[in-house]
Parts: structure tokens; sequence; C-alpha cells
């Protein structure tokens, strides 16, 4: 599943105070969860509505009212909109100011590990968001409680992976969820073999990494790309 998907659900279930408990601890006694208040998060849902009428074409979807559809169909495109661009504004003088500033951090390195090509000095930007909000993450909401180790989910360790693998593999959007959709996808629409799909399947990839073997060696030999609006 998508990380960005992963993170919303973990954040959104804390400030909801849906997330699983232990007794005796409670979402009542917590702080960060806001959005108990049913009128608060309805109110809420409406102002992400209500943005999203603001962006641009070349967003692709928009985020809907998170309070009306967030159960039906909520896509990973719009939480991604909805917690890493929309939200630092649409939550600040809501969520109290310490969680408010931890969920900054995530956001913003979040927002720099997503760029197609990545600085050395971005990437540690990012990587430093990421390891203090872990930190802070686990001091803030789980307080090294027994209890609440249910909030420290795979994916708050995994972002702090992202920049060593950016290392490695290079950007997160060259191997990320995103990538292998459209991969499948464009490869299932070259299949002209019906009788043998498979076989013909696995020879459209086999081309498709030699043409993109010969672009990596070779870049001239692919027209440059026209820049978004």
């Amino acid at each position: 599943m998508h990380l960005a998907q992963l993170l919303s659900d973990l954040l959104l279930s804390l400030w909801r105070g849906t997330i699983d408990y232990t007794p005796p601890d409670h979402p009542s006694t917590w702080e960060w969860a806001i959005f108990r208040d049913v009128d608060l998060w309805h109110t809420h849902g409406q102002a992400v509505a209500d943005a999203a009428q603001h962006l641009p074409g070349s967003f692709d979807r928009k985020p809907r009212n998170p309070a009306q559809k967030i159960n039906t169909g909520y896509k990973t495109w719009e939480f991604q909109m909805y917690i890493f661009g929309l939200g630092p504004a649409l939550l600040y003088n809501i969520i109290p100011r310490p969680y408010w500033l931890n969920y900054c951090q995530l956001v913003r390195g979040f927002r720099l590990i997503c760029q197609h090509s990545i600085s050395m000095q971005d990437l540690q930007a990012a990587h430093a968001c990421f390891i203090q909000w872990e930190l802070d993450f686990e001091m803030l909401y789980y307080q090294r409680r027994a209890e609440r180790l249910q909030f420290i989910r795979p994916c708050v360790h995994q972002v702090t992976h992202l920049a060593t693998e950016t290392l490695q593999k290079g950007p997160p959007i060259c191997y990320s969820q995103w990538t292998m959709e459209r991969t499948i996808g464009n490869l299932g629409q070259e299949i002209r073999q019906p009788s043998n799909p498979y076989v013909n399947l696995s020879r459209e990839g086999v081309r498709r990494c030699q043409v993109n073997a010969l672009k990596a060696m070779v870049p001239n030999l692919e027209d440059p790309k026209p820049a978004l609006p």
C-alpha cells in the first residue's frame, strides 16, 4: 500500500480517536484527539473540500470532504493532497501546537523526498526531518507506554529509511507504488497476443528494459518532455 495512505490513516485515526486503545488508556484523555468533536470534524472536512476548489487541474484528483467520504473510496492521491498538501494550513491553530509542529516536520520531509530529482542538501534536510519526526512522535503520542504500542506502526519506522534508500535506488518516485501501478497498466495495454498473454507480456517487459537502458546510457535518444504549466 502507498506510504502516504498508511501515514494519513495513522494520523487521522489518532486525531479522531478511532485507533485501537487498551484500558486504562482512553481517547478521552488524549489532548491530540481534537476530531472526537464531531462538529469540528465536519467543519474541517468542509474546509478541505472548499480549499480543493483552488487547486489547478494539473494536480489531478482533488481531495473530497473527508468527513463525508473517508470511508467510501477515498483515494491515495486525495490523502496525499489533503495530509501532505493542504493539511498544515488547515490544521493550524486546531491541533495543539506541539503536535502540529511534529506533523509539519513529517510534511516537509515528505515533500522534499517526493521530488523527481533531489539534491544532497534536500536529501539531508529530509532525513533530519524524518528522524526528528519519529523521535518526537514517540514522545508525544506513544510516550513509551506499553498500552500504546499499537501507535507505532511499521510506516512510522519506514520513513526513517527513505533518505538512505534514495542514495541506493534514487528518489522514491522511481520505485513507488504509483510507478509500479502505472507500469503494470502500460504493459497490460501492450499485450497483442491474447492467446499467449504471459509470454507476450514478458517480451514487452524485456524490450522496455532494453529501451530504458539505452536512454539511460544515451539521454539524447529521448525527446525532452514539456514542463508542467
